[in-house]
C-alpha cells in the first residue's frame, strides 16, 4: 500500500472514529435525561428500544471500521473472505463481517500464519543446524590448539 493510500485510509477511518465516539456521546447525553425521568417498566422498555435503534448506526459504523481492518488484515495474509460472510446493512449502505464471518476469517488469517512460520522453519533449520556445527568445530580445534601447546613456567620441572 502507498503511502498517500494508507494516509487517506488513516484519515478516512480517524474522522469516521471520531463521528462514532460524537454520535455515541450524543445519543448517551439526550437518553439519560430520559432515563431519569421514567416512572414505569413500560415507559422503560418504550425508551430503551428508542435508544437501541438510536445506537444502531454508530454501531454499524464501528463493526465496518474492525471488518475493514480484518479484510486489510486477510488480505496481506493472502486469505480470501467470502461474500456470504459479509453483511450488508441497507439502510445505511454499510458492509461487514457477520460474527460467524469474523471468527473463520480470523481462524484463517491464524492457520495462514503458523503455515508460513512453519515454512520458514523448515528452510532455516538446516542452516542455523550447519552454522552451530562448522563454530562447535571451529570452537573445538581452537581449544584443543590452545590446550596441546606446552606452557612455560606453569608447574613444569625443567
Amino acid at each position: 500500500m502507498s503511502l498517500s493510500r494508507w494516509w487517506r485510509e488513516w484519515r478516512f477511518e480517524q474522522s469516521f472514529r471520531r463521528a462514532v465516539r460524537a454520535d455515541l456521546a450524543r445519543i448517551g447525553k439526550e437518553y439519560e435525561a430520559k432515563f431519569k425521568r421514567l416512572a414505569t417498566g413500560n415507559d422503560f422498555d418504550a425508551a430503551m428500544a428508542e435508544y437501541l435503534a438510536a445506537c444502531r448506526l454508530p454501531d454499524l459504523r464501528a463493526e465496518t471500521l474492525r471488518s475493514r481492518q480484518l479484510r486489510r488484515r486477510a488480505d496481506a495474509a493472502g486469505v480470501g473472505l467470502p461474500r456470504e460472510w459479509w453483511e450488508h446493512d441497507e439502510e445505511h449502505d454499510l458492509w461487514f463481517l457477520t460474527p460467524d464471518g469474523r471468527r473463520q476469517a480470523k481462524r484463517q488469517i491464524t492457520e495462514e500464519r503458523v503455515w508460513s512460520v512453519k515454512q520458514w522453519l523448515q528452510v532455516l533449520t538446516p542452516a542455523v543446524a550447519l552454522i552451530a556445527g562448522l563454530a562447535g568445530v571451529v570452537l573445538r580445534r581452537n581449544i584443543i590448539v590452545v590446550f596441546s601447546e606446552p606452557v612455560s613456567g606453569v608447574g613444569v620441572s625443567d
